[in-house]
Formats: structure tokens, C-alpha cells, sequence
């Protein structure tokens, strides 16, 4: 459509980005505080590279968020090679105009003059909103980026259960007892005594972003009533657990075992206990936003249910 212009984001639409989201996104709303501190507030944000489609009216019908690191992100640094577009979308009216077809040459061509090679749909970190495009919401994406070169590389899921009537089952608890009994590892609820040697243990056996969720959360003073540890008799860490990352109460994850522990069920007894920890605090519901493969098992086997189903796109050149 001739008479559609594409133009940089500017603070006056905030409004109108949100509303025709919200009727696009429907599995995906946001609200003005979300929108505030996923983009606007991202350090990595730029306008150039956010891009909004209006009308001849000069409303807003469609809208594409480019990101590149402009700082480094913990241990993977500034990925000079990587983009991202971790959120588009056109208004239903507007769609098959080749609006949407625009907004994708545009973002491209501005992440070519930046000396991107290798660009991601969703999945971007520490400020994403979804792994990648849902398989079953907006099924039709899939295919409209793959028409322009992005190839699917596999799904990630998000899960979710209900906590009611929740118990740890009489197996955890005997694991839980004979890692204590046989191995004196236990579960604890953190306490500020371990602040440093919980990041030193991030470090040596989980990516950047592990590292900046407990940080984000020690900064609050959450890190008692939402991080479990896992320790031996020397107090070492071996295992982690966390939740409500993003300040939504009954968001579980991440958590892990150190690679020299994994094989003793650590990790089941510290989901488990994480679980009940939520339960007696008035928590309900969890559910998290992306796992796949082992760790789908693993969550299948505790009863969590698949709710959504992302694909994994990337477009590399």
C-alpha cells in the first residue's frame, strides 16, 4: 500500500502501539508498564531500530522492534554479529497489503548497515517475550518469515500446572532423605551469606543471563523467599533454584546442578521443593516459558502441561 508510511517509534505512540498489539497478540498482551521496561527501558533500545507503520490517517497499524547489543551482556559480550527481532506485528485489517513484507526489508536492511549476519525472531535476551513465534496462535508467521530466508530450527515450549492439593510425591522425599543421609547435600532457602559464592557458582557452570536473573533479584532483596540452594556438608553450592524472575510470583525457573553432581537427583528434589515452597506461600500456579528436549521430559513427568508452542527461527547469511 502506497499511501502506508514506515517511520521510527516515537513517544507518541506509545498508545496506539499497545492497543493494536493487544488485538494482534492476543496470547501475548502487554501493558504500558511492561512495554516501559521490556523496550523502552532496555539499555539496548533505539528508535532507529523500531520501527512503526500508520495509515494515511496517521494511525498506527503496524509496528517491528529490532535489537543489538549496544552494551555486553554478562559472558557472551556484545555478540557483534547478532540481531534480533523480538516482537511484530500488523493490524488484521492491514494484513496481506505487504505491510508486514516492509517492515521486515526495512529492519533487515538497517541490520546489514550495522554488520549483522545472523538474525533471531523472539528469543532475545534478558528482554524477551516469547522464544519465537507461537505455532498455533500465529501459525501464519511461520511461513511469511521463511519466505524471506528465516529457517525453523526446532520448538520450545511453554508449560504450566496448577498447585492445588500439591505434595511432594514419597519418592522425592526418599531421594531428598538419602542425598541428605548418604551425601549430607540438603535444600535451603538462601540467605545473603552465599551472595558471592552463588554468583561464582553461575558462573562456572551457567550462561550470563543465569547470572544477571540472581543479581536482579539480590538487588530487590527477593533472593530469601525465591531462591533455593542446594549444599554439601562444606556449605559449597551444588545446585540452584529460583523463580519469579520478572516479578510474576508463580514464573518458575531457572534452576540447575553442577555437572560434577548431576545423576543424584538434586535437581528433582530442588523443583520439588520449590514447588511446595510456593504452595504454602499462596502460590497456585506456575509455569514457565521455555524448555524442550530433557527438560520437557522432565516437567512432563511432574505433570506440567504444554500451553504454548514456540518455533525456533533464525535467518543467518
Amino acid at each position: 500500500m502506497d499511501s502506508v508510511k514506515i517511520r521510527n517509534y516515537r513517544d507518541d505512540d506509545e498508545e496506539q502501539v499497545i492497543k493494536v498489539w493487544n488485538q494482534c497478540l492476543t496470547k501475548d498482551p502487554v501493558s504500558s508498564n511492561i512495554f516501559h521496561k521490556k523496550i523502552l527501558l532496555d539499555p539496548n533500545f533505539d528508535p532507529e531500530l523500531c520501527l512503526v507503520a500508520e495509515n494515511e490517517n496517521g494511525s498506527v497499524i503496524g509496528y517491528c522492534l529490532g535489537m543489538v547489543r549496544k552494551y555486553p551482556y554478562e559472558d557472551r559480550g556484545m555478540e557483534p554479529e547478532r540481531a534480533w527481532i523480538p516482537v511484530m506485528f500488523v493490524h488484521p485489517d492491514y494484513q496481506r497489503k505487504k505491510i508486514g513484507s516492509k517492515l521486515v526489508k526495512i529492519i533487515e536492511e538497517k541490520f546489514e548497515n550495522l554488520g549483522k549476519t545472523n538474525i533471531t525472531l523472539g528469543a532475545y535476551s534478558p528482554n524477551y517475550f516469547f522464544p519465537g513465534p507461537d505455532k498455533d496462535a500465529y501459525s501464519g508467521s511461520i511461513p511469511f518469515f521463511e519466505s524471506f530466508g528465516y529457517e525453523t530450527l526446532g520448538e520450545a515450549v511453554g508449560m504450566d500446572m496448577v498447585l492445588y492439593n500439591f505434595t511432594i510425591p514419597e519418592e522425592i522425599k526418599e531421594i531428598r532423605d538419602g542425598l541428605k543421609k548418604e551425601h549430607d547435600i540438603q535444600v535451603i532457602p538462601f540467605s545473603k551469606k552465599y551472595t558471592l559464592s552463588l554468583i561464582e557458582f553461575l558462573k562456572e557452570n551457567f550462561s550470563g543471563g543465569w547470572v544477571r536473573n540472581v543479581r536482579e533479584t539480590l538487588e530487590k532483596f527477593k533472593g530469601e523467599e525465591r531462591i533455593l540452594l542446594a549444599i554439601d556438608h562444606h556449605s559449597n553450592i551444588v545446585g540452584y533454584c529460583q523463580r519469579a524472575i520478572d516479578d510474576l510470583e508463580g514464573h518458575f525457573g531457572p534452576f540447575g546442578v553442577s555437572e560434577k553432581m548431576r545423576g543424584k537427583k538434586i535437581g528433582s528434589v530442588l523443583f520439588y521443593e520449590m514447588l511446595w515452597d510456593m504452595y504454602s506461600r499462596g502460590i497456585y500456579h506456575v509455569w514457565l516459558a521455555w524448555t524442550n528436549g530433557g527438560a520437557q521430559r522432565f516437567y512432563d513427568r511432574a505433570g506440567m502441561k504444554v500451553m504454548k508452542r514456540h518455533a525456533i527461527i533464525k535467518k543467518i547469511k
